[in-house]
C-alpha cells in the first residue's frame, strides 16, 4: 500500500515533467536563443503544476480526516465544492485563451503546436487543471470552518489554527505555480516576438495582464476560505472575551490584551491583501510580468 501511495504521489510531477517536455519539444525552432530560456521554465511550471496536483490531493484528504471527527453535515464531499471549482476552472480556461478566437494578422507566422492559436496557453491550461484539487481543498476548508462544531473552545482554537496553516500552505504552493507560469508566459512572449509570430504581436502589457489574471484567480479561490476563517475566529473572540458588559477598567484592559493575542494567533488582525502579500511568491507573477513587459527586445 505504501509503495502504491508513493507511486501515485510521484505520478503528478512526472506527468507534469513529460507534458512540459512534450510542449517544449513541439516547438520547431530549437535553434532560437530564447527557446533555451523558455524551455526549462515551461518544464518547471508544468512539473510544479503536477506536484501541486499531488499536494492538493493530500490536503483534501487531511481536510476529510479533520471533518470526519464531526457530524455528517460538517463532512466535505466532492459535490459540495464541484460547482465553484468547475466554474472557476472553466472561466479561467476561457479567459486565458480568449485571444484564440480572434483571427491573427495575415503577416504573422505560426510555429506549429506551440506557436498556434492555443499554443501559448498550453502551459497555463495544464496548471489550471492541476490546481483543481488545491482549489477544491480551499473551498472545502471554507465549509469546515463554517460547520465545525467543537466540544470546547480550546478545540475550536486548535481547529482554526490548523485550518489557517493549511490555507497558508495552499496559498504558497499555488502562488509558486502561478509565478512559474507567468515567468514562462513572459519568456514565451519575448521568444515569439523575436520570431515575428502570433503571440509576440501582442503589446508587452499583455503579459502584465496575464500575471494579474493568475493572481486574481488565486485570490478568488482563496477569498471565501479566508473570509470563513475570519468570521468564525471573530465569533470565537466575542464569546471568549466579551467586552460590552464590563465596567472595571483593569478587567477591560486585561480582556482587550488577551483578545488581541488570540486575534494575532488566528490571523484576524491581517487583511486579505496583507495575507496575499505576506507570501512573497504571490508578488512574483506581477513582478515577472512587469519585467517581461518592459525589458528591451
Amino acid at each position: 500500500m505504501a509503495l502504491r501511495d508513493r507511486a501515485v504521489d510521484a505520478a503528478g510531477p512526472v506527468v507534469g515533467f513529460f507534458y512540459g517536455a512534450a510542449v517544449a519539444a513541439s516547438f520547431p525552432r530549437h535553434t532560437a536563443p530564447l527557446w533555451q530560456v523558455w524551455m526549462p521554465l515551461a518544464i518547471a511550471a508544468t512539473t510544479a503544476g503536477g506536484a501541486l496536483l499531488t499536494y492538493g490531493r493530500h490536503r483534501w484528504h487531511d481536510l476529510n480526516k479533520l471533518s470526519a471527527q464531526q457530524a455528517t453535515q460538517a463532512k466535505v464531499r466532492v459535490s459540495d465544492v464541484f460547482w465553484p471549482v468547475f466554474g472557476v476552472a472553466v472561466v479561467s480556461l476561457v479567459l486565458m485563451n480568449i485571444g484564440a478566437f480572434y483571427p491573427a494578422p495575415s503577416h504573422l507566422s505560426t510555429l506549429g503546436l506551440v506557436g498556434g492559436r492555443l499554443g501559448s496557453g498550453l502551459v497555463g491550461m495544464f496548471a489550471i487543471v492541476a490546481a483543481i484539487p488545491a482549489a477544491g481543498a480551499m473551498f472545502g476548508l471554507r465549509r469546515v470552518a463554517k460547520s465545525y462544531d467543537p466540544g470546547t473552545q480550546g478545540e475550536l482554537v486548535d481547529v482554526l489554527l490548523t485550518l489557517r496553516g493549511m490555507l497558508q500552505r495552499l496559498l504558497t504552493a499555488t502562488g509558486s505555480v502561478v509565478a512559474l507560469v507567468t515567468f514562462s508566459a513572459g519568456t514565451w512572449w519575448l521568444l515569439e516576438r523575436s520570431l515575428g509570430a502570433q503571440y509576440g504581436s501582442k503589446p508587452p502589457q499583455y503579459v502584465l495582464v496575464f500575471g494579474a489574471f493568475g493572481s486574481a484567480v488565486l485570490g478568488v479561490v482563496y477569498g471565501p476560505a479566508w473570509t470563513a476563517l475570519q468570521r468564525r475566529g471573530r465569533q470565537l473572540c466575542d464569546e471568549m472575551f466579551p467586552l460590552r458588559e464590563l465596567d472595571a477598567q483593569e478587567k477591560i484592559l486585561s480582556q482587550v490584551t488577551d483578545r488581541q493575542k488570540l486575534e494575532q494567533a488566528l490571523g484576524l488582525d491581517r487583511g486579505i491583501i496583507a495575507d496575499l502579500q505576506g507570501g512573497v511568491v504571490i508578488l512574483a507573477p506581477l513582478l515577472a510580468s512587469a519585467v517581461a513587459a518592459f525589458l528591451p527586445h
